[in-house]
């Protein structure tokens, strides 16, 4: 079979999988360590939609939750689920009493019982596609995933997801900016999970309704600073805007730069990422700013608007972070980044999984990538200084040398830089002059969100002290 054939009939078995199968192309669609780009692509056409299970087991599977009549927990409750994914589906419904519209999550059937048995086949389904197409690393992956597919079947543990998510973003700031659904106290189980509805638009009809922008000419300044001479529709220069930066009083801008920043926040400062950060988990719905919300997003973003896009990040059932040693590499992978230190990012990467069993069995394969990571790092800082190229394109860029010299990553890793190209996907078609490169920059201490984390640190630092020294006393 030619290889576009293989692929074909690849997906076509996963999706006739079930949920295993079809989450299990999704996650692999990430996984540019491991396959080939094109692999990820034609996995990646896989959808997480699912057919909706029968109202009779979502009473059955409520009341059994928390012993009590479905009647007696809610003054109305939708029997149509507004969506199903592969996991399960979410029906609307009232608090009994208080009224509110809340969001209920209910798994589909006998999920865990089928996650062993479809292992199983994905299993068998490695081993085939060894032995036809060695090229395809199906088999390697199945245990990580079978991880991550059963964390997403624990609702309590996306509960608790939501809950540290929530004090992580809990600072008057970045209330203002981001949230995210609130559990129900007392809804909560692994196979139901009460929430908050949240309102807005999944971050996608932004990224079609106004079109991709044009890309304008990146310059730089007499002191070295980026900016992009932005292009209208006619083809005339509009302006300029430096990088990192959002364009006043424009929406789509705006969700550009603090989608991408609170990523950073989550990466670098939380160390707690969300991990499914796909357009369909991310909502927008326009704020109405108060007198010091506006004058602190007008002394760091420069925006005096009186509404400001928020965003709300739904579905947090994979969180990811790293270990004490893994999270002290990753910071010096990024701060290398923002140095364009070549030899630096290679020996990082290196250093992100407790061992490297396939490099270190060849002889000089430690400095062969590291000597192909640095002569990549040259020509994109080359691309960059001629106001070219794209992160992301970049990132895949290290990919390729790490499936080539078998580079193992930790998985945390990888789900931290695939959310990152997720993100920067929808960044780009937004706003292109909303740099992620720059973002990342600015989220390091070299700009208003690296230095408001530092403060917010020192003062969270400051804090914890005096309380120890009043409970010692």
């Amino acid at each position: 079979f030619s290889r576009e054939r293989q692929l074909s009939l690849l997906v076509s078995a996963l999706a006739r999988c079930g949920p295993v199968g079809i989450k299990w192309g999704q996650w692999a669609s990430t996984r540019y360590d491991l396959f080939e780009e094109d692999f990820c692509e034609a996995l990646g056409t896989l959808t997480n939609a699912a057919p909706a299970h029968g109202y009779a087991h979502s009473r059955a599977a409520i009341e059994a939750a928390f012993g009590q009549p479905l009647g007696s927990l809610f003054d109305s409750f939708d029997e149509k689920p507004v969506a199903s994914g592969s996991i399960g589906q979410v029906h609307l419904a009232k608090l009994r009493g208080g009224g509110d519209v809340v969001a209920v999550k209910v798994q589909h059937p006998n999920l865990a019982e089928r996650l062993s048995l479809d292992m199983s086949l994905l299993r068998a389904l490695g081993e085939l596609a060894a032995r036809y197409a060695p090229d395809l690393r199906i088999g390697e992956t199945a245990d990580q995933f079978a991880i991550n597919f059963r964390a997403q079947l624990d609702f309590e543990l996306e509960a608790e997801n939501l809950e540290r998510f929530a004090a992580n973003f809990s600072s008057a700031f970045w209330r203002a900016l981001v949230s995210f659904p609130r559990p129900i106290a007392g809804l909560v189980s692994r196979e139901v999970l009460v929430e908050t509805f949240e309102e807005g638009e999944s971050v996608a009809t932004y990224l079609t309704r106004a079109g991709e922008r044009q890309v304008g000419e990146w310059r730089q300044d007499a002191k070295g600073a980026w900016y992009m001479i932005e292009v209208g529709e006619t083809g005339s220069e509009d302006g300029i805007r430096y990088a990192g930066t959002a364009n006043a009083g424009d929406m789509r801008s705006s969700v550009a730069l603090c989608g991408v920043q609170a990523y950073f926040k989550m990466l670098i400062w939380d160390n707690y990422i969300h991990a499914d950060l796909h357009p369909g988990n991310v909502l927008i719905r326009e704020a109405q700013l108060g007198l010091l919300a506006r004058v602190q997003r007008y002394l760091l973003l420069g925006d005096f608007t009186p509404t400001a896009p928020h965003i709300v990040f739904l579905d947090a059932g994979l969180a990811a972070s790293f270990d004490d040693r893994i999270f002290g590499t990753a910071q010096s992978f990024f701060d290398a980044v923002t140095r364009t230190d070549g030899p630096a990012i290679g020996k990082a990467i290196l250093g992100l999984a407790p061992t490297q069993p396939y490099v270190e069995a060849r002889e000089g394969g430690r400095e062969a990538f590291i000597s192909e990571v640095a002569a990549k790092c040259t020509a994109q800082k080359e691309e960059m200084d001629r106001g070219e190229g794209r992160p992301g394109d970049n990132i895949r860029a290290y990919m390729d040398s790490v499936r080539s010299h078998r580079v193992v990553l930790d998985p945390t890793v990888m789900v931290a830089l695939m959310s990152m190209l997720v993100l920067e996907g929808w960044q780009y078609r937004l706003d292109p002059a909303v740099s992620i490169f720059h973002c990342l920059e600015a989220a390091t201490g070299g700009g208003v969100f690296g230095t408001l984390q530092k403060a917010s640190a020192l003062y969270q630092s400051v804090v914890g002290r005096l309380t120890g020294e009043k409970a010692a006393a």
